[in-house]
């Protein structure tokens, strides 16, 4: 994806998450057909996502929090402060991704 100053955020409303999801996809190695695929997410909106065409809808989102053991938190704010460790270590390596490390509120 193109660097925070060449994105056309009216084209692209979304792309911070888009960014989020490619990168949440790339750790696990797989295409974006593999990964659609294995979430039984269509093809075709799952691709609107990673663009940022569109804005995943909650429901979908959970599907990743389910599967992958991100949170909710992640996708839409790039916070990582609930995510596993072995999953920020393998998206520090990332750099597309600038997440926030920690959330104003900590875990009891």
């Amino acid at each position: 994806m193109k660097s925070d100053q060449q994105i056309d955020e009216e084209k692209y409303p979304y792309w911070r998450i888009g960014q989020r999801l490619q990168s949440l996809r790339e750790t696990t190695g797989m295409s974006k057909t593999d990964f659609a695929a294995f979430c039984r997410f269509n093809y075709t909106r799952y691709i609107n996502w990673e663009s940022g065409h569109r804005r995943m809808l909650p429901d979908d989102a959970e599907v990743l929090c389910v599967k992958f053991g991100v949170t909710l938190d992640f996708i839409y704010r790039g916070i990582e402060a609930q995510l596993p460790q072995s999953l920020v270590i393998a998206l520090s390596s990332n750099p597309r991704v600038k997440a926030t490390k920690t959330s104003k509120e900590t875990p009891e």
